[in-house]
Protein backbone atom coordinates (compact mmCIF):
# COMPACT_ATOMS: atom_id res chain seq x y z
CA UNK A 1 0.00 0.00 0.00
CA UNK A 2 2.89 2.62 1.19
CA UNK A 3 4.98 1.98 -2.64
CA UNK A 4 1.50 2.41 -4.48
CA UNK A 5 1.00 5.76 -2.75
CA UNK A 6 5.16 6.98 -3.95
CA UNK A 7 4.09 5.42 -7.51
CA UNK A 8 1.24 7.48 -7.11
CA UNK A 9 3.57 10.81 -6.27
CA UNK A 10 5.25 10.19 -9.39
CA UNK A 11 2.84 9.59 -11.83
CA UNK A 12 1.16 12.78 -10.65
CA UNK A 13 4.20 15.05 -11.13
CA UNK A 14 4.44 13.35 -14.71
CA UNK A 15 0.79 13.80 -15.29
CA UNK A 16 0.75 17.35 -14.30
CA UNK A 17 4.04 18.02 -16.79
CA UNK A 18 2.69 16.79 -19.54
CA UNK A 19 -0.55 17.84 -19.04
CA UNK A 20 1.19 21.80 -19.14
CA UNK A 21 3.03 20.89 -22.16
CA UNK A 22 -0.52 19.82 -24.12
CA UNK A 23 -1.75 23.02 -22.65
CA UNK A 24 0.55 24.89 -23.95
CA UNK A 25 0.19 23.42 -27.48
CA UNK A 26 -3.76 24.04 -27.42
CA UNK A 27 -4.36 27.50 -25.04
CA UNK A 28 -2.40 29.75 -27.65
CA UNK A 29 -4.41 28.47 -30.78
CA UNK A 30 -7.78 29.52 -29.41
CA UNK A 31 -9.00 32.57 -28.24
CA UNK A 32 -9.42 32.10 -24.29
CA UNK A 33 -12.62 33.51 -23.95
CA UNK A 34 -14.14 31.51 -26.78
CA UNK A 35 -12.31 28.22 -24.29
CA UNK A 36 -14.36 29.01 -21.23
CA UNK A 37 -17.55 30.15 -23.22
CA UNK A 38 -18.31 27.36 -25.91
CA UNK A 39 -20.96 25.23 -25.21
CA UNK A 40 -24.38 25.49 -23.18
CA UNK A 41 -25.37 24.59 -19.60
CA UNK A 42 -28.46 22.64 -20.65
CA UNK A 43 -29.92 19.34 -19.58
CA UNK A 44 -28.91 17.49 -22.77
CA UNK A 45 -25.91 18.87 -23.21
CA UNK A 46 -23.97 17.62 -19.93
CA UNK A 47 -25.87 18.75 -17.25
CA UNK A 48 -27.35 15.34 -16.60
CA UNK A 49 -24.18 13.69 -16.23
CA UNK A 50 -22.97 16.47 -13.99
CA UNK A 51 -26.52 15.30 -11.78
CA UNK A 52 -25.08 11.87 -11.70
CA UNK A 53 -21.54 12.76 -10.35
CA UNK A 54 -23.50 14.53 -7.88
CA UNK A 55 -25.53 11.67 -6.35
CA UNK A 56 -22.86 9.36 -7.14
CA UNK A 57 -20.44 11.25 -4.33
CA UNK A 58 -22.94 9.64 -1.12
CA UNK A 59 -21.69 6.47 -2.23
CA UNK A 60 -19.24 6.15 -5.10
CA UNK A 61 -15.83 6.99 -2.46
CA UNK A 62 -17.36 4.30 0.49
CA UNK A 63 -16.73 1.59 -2.06
CA UNK A 64 -13.71 2.75 -4.43
CA UNK A 65 -10.60 1.03 -2.72
CA UNK A 66 -8.41 3.52 -4.00
CA UNK A 67 -9.63 5.85 -1.66
CA UNK A 68 -10.72 3.26 1.13
CA UNK A 69 -7.67 1.48 1.77
CA UNK A 70 -5.61 4.70 1.80
CA UNK A 71 -7.71 5.51 5.27
CA UNK A 72 -5.87 2.36 6.86
CA UNK A 73 -2.24 3.73 6.44
CA UNK A 74 -2.89 6.77 7.78
CA UNK A 75 -4.74 8.50 11.02
CA UNK A 76 -8.23 9.97 10.15
CA UNK A 77 -7.53 13.67 10.08
CA UNK A 78 -4.14 13.43 7.71
CA UNK A 79 -6.80 11.46 5.34
CA UNK A 80 -9.87 13.68 5.72
CA UNK A 81 -7.17 16.56 4.59
CA UNK A 82 -5.99 14.53 1.83
CA UNK A 83 -9.54 13.77 0.38
CA UNK A 84 -10.71 17.74 0.44
CA UNK A 85 -7.28 18.84 -1.39
CA UNK A 86 -7.45 15.61 -3.57
CA UNK A 87 -11.07 16.56 -4.46
CA UNK A 88 -10.60 20.13 -5.05
CA UNK A 89 -7.08 19.17 -7.07
CA UNK A 90 -9.11 16.69 -9.04
CA UNK A 91 -12.10 19.17 -10.12
CA UNK A 92 -9.10 21.42 -11.52
CA UNK A 93 -7.44 18.58 -13.53
CA UNK A 94 -10.98 17.81 -14.70
CA UNK A 95 -12.22 21.37 -15.88
CA UNK A 96 -8.23 21.79 -17.18
CA UNK A 97 -8.23 18.84 -19.23
CA UNK A 98 -12.17 19.48 -20.97
CA UNK A 99 -10.08 22.02 -22.54
CA UNK A 100 -8.80 19.33 -25.04
CA UNK A 101 -12.21 18.55 -25.93
CA UNK A 102 -13.49 22.49 -26.31
CA UNK A 103 -10.36 22.57 -28.65
CA UNK A 104 -11.39 19.81 -30.79
CA UNK A 105 -15.16 21.19 -30.99
CA UNK A 106 -14.27 24.76 -31.77
CA UNK A 107 -11.72 23.62 -34.39
CA UNK A 108 -14.35 20.94 -36.07
CA UNK A 109 -11.91 17.86 -34.90
CA UNK A 110 -13.98 14.78 -35.33
CA UNK A 111 -13.18 13.19 -32.05
CA UNK A 112 -14.45 9.98 -32.99
CA UNK A 113 -15.53 8.71 -29.33
CA UNK A 114 -12.01 9.55 -28.14
CA UNK A 115 -11.04 13.55 -27.96
CA UNK A 116 -7.53 13.56 -26.34
CA UNK A 117 -6.11 11.32 -29.90
CA UNK A 118 -7.77 13.04 -32.08
CA UNK A 119 -6.73 17.03 -30.42
CA UNK A 120 -3.29 14.75 -30.58
CA UNK A 121 -3.17 13.28 -33.89
CA UNK A 122 -4.28 17.08 -35.50
CA UNK A 123 -1.25 18.56 -33.55
CA UNK A 124 1.55 16.77 -34.62
CA UNK A 125 3.69 13.75 -33.38
CA UNK A 126 4.86 15.64 -30.57
CA UNK A 127 1.54 16.72 -29.02
CA UNK A 128 0.20 13.09 -29.68
CA UNK A 129 3.53 11.52 -27.36
CA UNK A 130 2.40 14.39 -24.38
CA UNK A 131 -1.29 12.86 -24.64
CA UNK A 132 -0.68 9.54 -24.45
CA UNK A 133 1.85 10.50 -21.60
CA UNK A 134 -1.13 12.07 -19.82
CA UNK A 135 -3.77 9.35 -20.11
CA UNK A 136 -1.56 6.23 -19.43
CA UNK A 137 -0.41 7.75 -15.96
CA UNK A 138 -3.80 8.77 -15.74
CA UNK A 139 -4.78 4.79 -16.60
CA UNK A 140 -1.38 4.05 -14.43
CA UNK A 141 -2.17 5.41 -11.64
CA UNK A 142 -6.11 3.82 -11.09
CA UNK A 143 -4.85 0.36 -11.87
CA UNK A 144 -1.61 0.39 -9.72
CA UNK A 145 -3.79 1.09 -7.04
CA UNK A 146 -6.66 -1.19 -7.91
CA UNK A 147 -4.45 -3.77 -8.08
CA UNK A 148 -2.59 -3.78 -4.91
CA UNK A 149 -6.03 -2.66 -2.93
CA UNK A 150 -7.59 -6.20 -5.22
CA UNK A 151 -4.30 -8.04 -4.20
CA UNK A 152 -4.76 -7.32 -0.87
CA UNK A 153 -8.06 -8.31 -0.40
CA UNK A 154 -7.81 -11.71 -1.17
CA UNK A 155 -4.38 -12.44 -0.32
CA UNK A 156 -4.91 -10.57 3.08
CA UNK A 157 -8.10 -9.85 4.27
CA UNK A 158 -9.98 -12.79 3.00
CA UNK A 159 -7.60 -15.07 4.12
CA UNK A 160 -7.45 -13.72 7.35
CA UNK A 161 -11.21 -13.96 7.62
CA UNK A 162 -12.28 -17.32 6.78
CA UNK A 163 -8.84 -18.76 8.92
CA UNK A 164 -8.78 -16.12 11.45
CA UNK A 165 -5.19 -16.68 10.94
CA UNK A 166 -3.80 -13.12 11.75
CA UNK A 167 -0.45 -14.37 12.75
CA UNK A 168 0.52 -15.30 9.21
CA UNK A 169 2.87 -13.22 6.86
CA UNK A 170 0.79 -11.72 3.53
CA UNK A 171 0.97 -14.55 0.27
CA UNK A 172 3.10 -12.35 -2.11
CA UNK A 173 2.84 -15.23 -4.70
CA UNK A 174 -1.24 -15.10 -4.30
CA UNK A 175 -1.36 -11.13 -4.70
CA UNK A 176 0.76 -11.62 -7.78
CA UNK A 177 -1.84 -14.13 -9.06
CA UNK A 178 -4.88 -12.30 -8.29
CA UNK A 179 -3.77 -9.13 -10.28
CA UNK A 180 -2.70 -11.01 -13.13
CA UNK A 181 -5.99 -12.64 -13.22
CA UNK A 182 -7.80 -9.93 -13.09
CA UNK A 183 -5.61 -8.09 -15.67
CA UNK A 184 -6.61 -10.29 -18.27
CA UNK A 185 -9.82 -10.62 -16.98
CA UNK A 186 -10.71 -7.02 -16.90
CA UNK A 187 -9.31 -6.35 -20.45
CA UNK A 188 -12.10 -8.97 -22.17
CA UNK A 189 -14.60 -6.15 -22.36
CA UNK A 190 -12.83 -4.09 -24.14
CA UNK A 191 -12.89 -6.88 -27.21
CA UNK A 192 -16.63 -6.33 -27.31
CA UNK A 193 -16.18 -2.95 -27.45
CA UNK A 194 -17.05 0.02 -24.49
CA UNK A 195 -17.42 2.86 -23.59
CA UNK A 196 -14.20 3.95 -21.48
CA UNK A 197 -16.87 6.12 -18.77
CA UNK A 198 -18.88 3.15 -17.89
CA UNK A 199 -16.41 1.77 -15.66
CA UNK A 200 -17.21 4.67 -13.04
CA UNK A 201 -20.93 5.35 -13.76
CA UNK A 202 -22.27 1.83 -14.01
CA UNK A 203 -20.33 0.73 -10.84
CA UNK A 204 -20.90 4.29 -9.14
CA UNK A 205 -24.91 2.76 -10.12
CA UNK A 206 -24.36 -0.02 -8.33
CA UNK A 207 -23.13 1.03 -5.18
CA UNK A 208 -25.77 3.47 -5.09
CA UNK A 209 -27.24 1.72 -2.28
CA UNK A 210 -24.44 2.59 0.25
CA UNK A 211 -25.24 6.08 0.20
CA UNK A 212 -28.28 6.25 2.40
CA UNK A 213 -26.22 3.34 5.08
CA UNK A 214 -24.00 6.55 5.08
CA UNK A 215 -26.11 9.33 5.17
CA UNK A 216 -28.52 8.36 7.30
CA UNK A 217 -26.95 5.62 9.54
CA UNK A 218 -27.08 8.22 12.88
CA UNK A 219 -31.27 7.37 12.59
CA UNK A 220 -29.96 4.29 13.71
CA UNK A 221 -27.44 1.73 15.72
CA UNK A 222 -27.75 -1.16 14.82
CA UNK A 223 -30.29 -2.58 11.51
CA UNK A 224 -29.11 -5.13 9.31
CA UNK A 225 -31.93 -5.52 7.38
CA UNK A 226 -31.44 -1.19 7.13
CA UNK A 227 -28.81 -2.10 5.12
CA UNK A 228 -29.49 -4.92 2.86
CA UNK A 229 -32.61 -3.49 1.37
CA UNK A 230 -30.58 -0.41 0.42
CA UNK A 231 -27.43 -1.89 -0.84
CA UNK A 232 -28.94 -4.92 -3.13
CA UNK A 233 -31.72 -2.76 -4.47
CA UNK A 234 -28.87 -0.46 -5.82
CA UNK A 235 -27.20 -3.55 -6.95
CA UNK A 236 -30.22 -4.73 -8.75
CA UNK A 237 -30.91 -1.48 -10.51
CA UNK A 238 -27.15 -1.25 -11.65
CA UNK A 239 -27.08 -4.80 -12.73
CA UNK A 240 -30.50 -3.94 -14.89
CA UNK A 241 -28.82 -0.68 -16.00
CA UNK A 242 -25.53 -2.13 -17.43
CA UNK A 243 -27.85 -5.10 -19.52
CA UNK A 244 -30.11 -2.34 -20.65
CA UNK A 245 -33.21 -3.49 -18.81
CA UNK A 246 -34.11 -0.31 -17.76
CA UNK A 247 -37.54 1.36 -19.10
CA UNK A 248 -37.32 4.04 -21.21
CA UNK A 249 -39.62 5.79 -18.81
CA UNK A 250 -37.18 6.40 -16.23
CA UNK A 251 -35.00 8.63 -18.16
CA UNK A 252 -35.04 12.31 -16.95
CA UNK A 253 -34.53 14.52 -20.05
CA UNK A 254 -33.50 13.27 -23.65
CA UNK A 255 -29.42 13.13 -23.25
CA UNK A 256 -26.65 10.68 -23.50
CA UNK A 257 -27.42 10.00 -20.04
CA UNK A 258 -30.81 10.53 -19.36
CA UNK A 259 -31.21 6.64 -18.25
CA UNK A 260 -28.28 6.99 -16.07
CA UNK A 261 -29.54 10.29 -14.40
CA UNK A 262 -33.07 8.47 -13.88
CA UNK A 263 -31.93 5.52 -12.41
CA UNK A 264 -29.44 7.36 -10.17
CA UNK A 265 -32.24 9.51 -9.04
CA UNK A 266 -35.12 7.47 -8.76
CA UNK A 267 -33.07 4.53 -7.69
CA UNK A 268 -31.45 6.82 -4.76
CA UNK A 269 -34.80 7.29 -3.32
CA UNK A 270 -36.14 3.59 -3.75
CA UNK A 271 -33.03 2.65 -1.61
CA UNK A 272 -33.87 5.15 1.00
CA UNK A 273 -37.05 3.85 1.17
CA UNK A 274 -35.49 0.58 1.30
CA UNK A 275 -33.05 1.67 4.37
CA UNK A 276 -36.15 3.31 6.08
CA UNK A 277 -38.61 0.29 5.57
CA UNK A 278 -37.22 -1.72 8.85
CA UNK A 279 -36.97 1.01 11.15
CA UNK A 280 -40.72 1.97 10.29
CA UNK A 281 -41.86 -1.59 10.65
CA UNK A 282 -39.74 -2.03 14.43
CA UNK A 283 -41.11 1.39 15.45
CA UNK A 284 -44.92 0.03 14.38
CA UNK A 285 -44.30 -3.36 16.34
CA UNK A 286 -43.08 -1.63 19.42
CA UNK A 287 -45.75 1.13 19.45
CA UNK A 288 -48.16 -2.12 18.87
CA UNK A 289 -46.74 -4.40 21.58
CA UNK A 290 -46.85 -0.98 24.00
CA UNK A 291 -50.21 -0.64 22.97
CA UNK A 292 -51.11 -4.54 23.71
CA UNK A 293 -49.52 -4.04 27.23
CA UNK A 294 -46.77 -6.37 26.47
CA UNK A 295 -43.80 -5.97 28.14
Amino acid sequence: MRSSIFTDVIQTFVFVFFLGAVLFMIIPTNDTSALLSEGEFRLNAGVDLLLVALLQMFSYPFHDPVLTDRGFVNNEKTMLKSFVVAGLLGFVAVFVFSLVGVHARLNGIDVMGNAPVAVGQSLGLAALFFMSVVMMTSAGSTLDSTFTSLAKSLAVDLPRLVRRAKDRLPSMRVGAVVMIIFSVIGNLPMFAGTDILKATTVSGTMVMGLAPVFLFYGFTRWSPWSFHLSFWTGLGLGVLLAAGLVPASWAIGDGNYATLLGVNAYGFLICSAGFFVPLAVRKLAGKSLAASGVR
